[in-house]
């Protein structure tokens, strides 16, 4: 039973990262063998680096577009599988206030490891609302008289307000993070996937 190399759920594309790459085979004294190549696969420090450096970049990008980083994500990758184990990346959100309820929405980033070699970046949505988290499939916008003290009738209009904001956001953080990930990684899309689980991939 095949498997695919990669785990990438809610990302546009598979942005690959850490993969075995080709370079010119050397001889004993450090020169060059002519026509001959070797696979070199990343050494941890190297992904330690780039991790540290993705981080730094994303910072940057938040400030660039007028959002909010945080170096933690907000509740654990719901798309981690055994096979695929996430490492948290960081976090970009955006926040705004209706009447007397606060909402945030977060794309929380992540790395899963590939299941052969490598690796991908992937997302995932969150929204904190009236002080609770969920993930962006799992909000009610009802907001009750436990939540708030504005009327029922207030609260109908700003459930409906909120709502709309929150789909905004996630589509705007979603294109932030789409862009900074395709500069970041190596895109590849499936242009074949079998029966017994074994996926093509190539380069976008």
């Amino acid at each position: 039973m095949g498997t695919s190399n990669f785990h990438s759920v809610n990302a546009h594309n598979t942005y690959a990262i850490f993969m075995s790459y080709e370079q010119p085979k050397l001889d004993d004294e450090g020169k060059e063998i002519v026509g001959e190549t070797e696979t070199v696969s990343p050494e941890s420090w190297e992904c330690d680096d780039f991790i540290a450096e993705l981080k730094i970049s994303a910072e940057k990008l938040a400030i660039e577009n007028n959002v909010k980083y945080y170096k933690s994500v907000e509740k654990s990758d719901p798309h981690e599988l055994h096979s695929f184990p996430s490492t948290e990346l960081f976090q970009l959100y955006t926040q705004k206030t209706f009447g007397d309820i606060e909402v945030q929405v977060n794309i929380n980033c992540v790395i899963r490891s590939g299941y052969y070699e490598g690796a991908c970046l992937d997302w995932y949505i969150t929204a904190s609302y009236a002080n609770e988290v969920y993930y962006i499939k799992d909000i009610d916008y009802t907001i009750d008289e436990y939540m708030s003290n504005m009327n029922a009738g207030l609260r109908t209009i700003i459930a409906r307000k909120a709502q709309a904001w929150v789909e905004k956001s996630k589509d705007m953080l979603v294109n932030i993070i789409e862009e900074f990930y395709k500069i970041n990684s190596t895109p590849l899309m499936v242009t074949a996937r079998f029966s017994n689980g074994e996926t093509v991939y190539q380069k976008i």
